[in-house]
């Protein structure tokens, strides 16, 4: 009599018991790698937009004006791929996944916000105070990220936090709340 192998039914069920445990440990830790590095990566515009604005503040300080860059469009929340300021300090290549509108805060800063294409929670908030004549630039700006576990968290500016009041912010619809 020939002996025929294999695996019983018993061996396979269990092995897809442990697969099934370790699929359960493993998704989590998974997902919140990935939430780690779409937070990291709002964290590195951010940075970069706002070495960009120091940068063109210390330039306009040698040409006399001592000013930070301003954001220009229609600051209706309405995407404006299009606009010059998205990619001002960057390579096109790292905004590519960033959806870029403009918006107003509360007291009228006018605000840049690049949101994460694959994760809408994720945003980057430049913005700069408003100003009386369109041919001057800003006097005040602050460069900050959103995301679902935080709603705020600057990277600088002398724009406070207070004064952001409605600024956009992640999950709240009307903005940074006054604080």
């Amino acid at each position: 009599m020939k002996k025929i192998k294999g695996f019983t039914l018993i061996e396979l069920v269990i092995v897809i018991a442990i697969i099934g445990i370790l699929a359960t440990l493993a998704v989590p830790a998974f997902n919140n790698s990935v939430r780690t590095a779409r937070v990291a990566s709002a964290r590195a515009l951010a940075a970069t937009v706002n070495t960009g604005a120091i940068s063109a503040y210390i330039e306009s300080q040698m040409s006399g004006t001592g000013t930070y860059p301003k954001v220009t469009g229609a600051w209706d929340g309405s995407e404006d791929d299009a606009n010059v300021f998205k990619s001002r300090f960057t390579d096109e290549s790292v905004t590519s996944n960033w959806t870029f509108f403009t918006d107003k805060s509360t007291r009228t800063d006018h605000c840049g916000v690049w949101k994460l294409d694959n994760d809408a929670t994720v945003m980057v908030v430049y913005c700069n105070s408003e100003v009386a004549d369109p041919a001057d630039n800003a006097t005040g700006y602050n460069v900050y990220f959103s995301h679902a576990d935080a709603a705020y968290t600057s990277l600088g500016g002398n724009i406070t936090r207070a004064q952001l009041n409605g600024a956009p912010a992640s999950g709240l619809p009307a903005g940074l709340p006054a604080e």
